[in-house]
């Protein structure tokens, strides 16, 4: 059965999303810090006078998994659907030119699921002469994309949308000149870096930097898209609806939205999971023991007890000149000789048997082998081999996941692009196989078999 959803309902849908991500926010905070290699920077804001040591595992642990996962260029193979339409050759090419322009946006999206528990890319029209880039794409971060987490498999969702910030200008010219409430741009993370924001007080006037949010709903029951903004008459009404425009060759609608999961929970899939987790709880361990470490070398410097009247002041400054020094004067009748080191407490050594712990308890949870790393082992011929097969086996695994989503963009991108290739009459010639060629929008229309190479 049909039904028509309300403002009020996206307000609902808006403000539980909210929720869910806003009980994340601090533990995703701290991924993000451990890959940015600012673990401690909000414990340093609080005691500068506490010397704090941070390693480069949290980022090593991520791109070891990048290094392994994307090749030079990501492209597909195309065969022909069962209705034996269009033009796999064609479709092939711009599909592959689309997705070599685009390498970079797609592994930052692959970082990014991984440092979080999943990532989106975003297929947009942009406004572009070349008829055949009228199709950008950019990566979304997990918290921006609203879900229906009600059901367990992304192809059931009844909604889904992105929520994002639109300049004001940008909104009259998409919307019409109606009354907005504009605001400051927010992020997800302003609240950790609160002491870095930069202070815009200058711009008040400039409306380029005045934004108002929106929510771009997708109404996948009544195949409507809606765009939503609660600066625009306090939220009540709608900016803008219509019929999704974007459909595939069988007619059903097509949403320019492409999820990454490179690890779900059996329970609830579409929550994901980060691969930042497995090792967080080590990395934190890691840190906190080199930090000791650091402060513990720096106060064992050489000091000595020296008995008072031993040098005279002129003497004792020179004595005490040098940078690593310290001498301190004493009134004891049984100091053994004229000066006597003063003793120190060694680090003890169950600090580095702890740390060796924790190193290897952070290997355990990541699937990579040590020599995968760069890293020495003492591992026999035989052991190599075996954690070189699972290593394979579980990377495999994670670029299946990638390539599934490189096989829907490709997807998405040609059923976007028919509907631009309708709107005009193509006479731009391509090369395609060393032969000039045109495209029309009939050499595109079918349910394509598509293949990440």
């Amino acid at each position: 059965m049909s039904y028509r959803i309300k403002p009020a309902t996206i307000k609902t849908i808006l403000s539980t999303h909210d929720a869910y991500w806003q009980d994340k926010k601090r533990e995703l905070y701290q991924y993000k810090s451990a890959y940015d290699t600012d673990f401690w920077d909000r414990e340093r804001l609080n005691s500068d006078s506490q010397l704090t040591i941070q390693t480069s595992d949290g980022y090593g642990y991520i791109e070891s998994y990048i290094a392994s996962l994307f090749s030079r260029n990501p492209g597909v193979i195309i065969k022909r659907g069962l209705r034996g339409k269009g033009d796999p050759r064609k479709a092939q090419a711009l599909a592959n030119d689309f997705l070599v322009g685009n390498r970079e946006q797609l592994e930052d999206t692959a970082r990014l699921a991984l440092i979080y528990p999943c990532s989106f890319i975003k297929l947009l029209p942009v406004q572009s002469t070349d008829v055949y880039k009228r199709v950008d794409l950019t990566s979304v971060n997990c918290w921006d994309i609203i879900l229906d987490r009600d059901v367990k498999r992304y192809k059931d969702m009844r909604f889904i949308g992105h929520r994002y910030f639109l300049p004001l200008h940008d909104a009259k010219a998409k919307f019409g000149a109606k009354q907005y409430e504009s605001i400051e741009r927010e992020n997800y993370f302003d609240q950790y870096k609160a002491h870095n924001n930069e202070d815009m007080s200058g711009y008040e006037s400039e409306e380029m930097f005045h934004y108002i949010e929106i929510v771009e709903f997708y109404d996948l029951v009544d195949d409507r898209i809606i765009f939503w903004s609660p600066q625009y008459s306090q939220g009540d009404k709608f900016l803008f609806e219509e019929i999704i425009p974007f459909r595939d060759a069988a007619g059903e609608a097509v949403i320019p939205i492409v999820p990454l999961y490179f690890n779900r929970k059996p329970d609830v899939p579409l929550e994901g999971y980060s691969s930042m987790k497995r090792v967080y709880d080590q990395l934190y361990e890691t840190n906190l023991i080199r930090t000791f470490q650091a402060n513990a070398v720096r106060k064992a410097s050489r000091q000595y007890i020296v008995k008072r009247g031993t040098f005279d002041e002129e003497s004792m400054a020179q004595v005490t000149s040098g940078i690593d020094g310290l001498f301190i004067e004493i009134d004891d009748d049984d100091l053994a000789g004229a000066i006597r080191a003063m003793p120190q407490n060694p680090t003890p050594p169950e600090l580095q048997l702890y740390y060796d712990q924790v190193q290897r308890d952070k290997d355990k949870g990541s699937i990579l082998a040590p020599f995968t790393r760069g890293e020495s082992s003492r591992s026999s011929a035989t052991e190599i081999a075996a954690l070189a097969a699972y290593s394979s086996s579980e990377i495999g695994r994670l670029a299946r996941e990638r390539d599934a989503t490189i096989e829907r963009i490709a997807k998405v991108y040609l059923d976007m692009l028919v509907m631009y290739l309708d709107e005009e009459n193509i006479t731009d010639t391509v090369v395609i196989d060393n032969a000039v060629t045109t495209v029309q929008r009939d050499d595109l229309i079918e349910n394509w078999v598509i293949f990440a190479q």
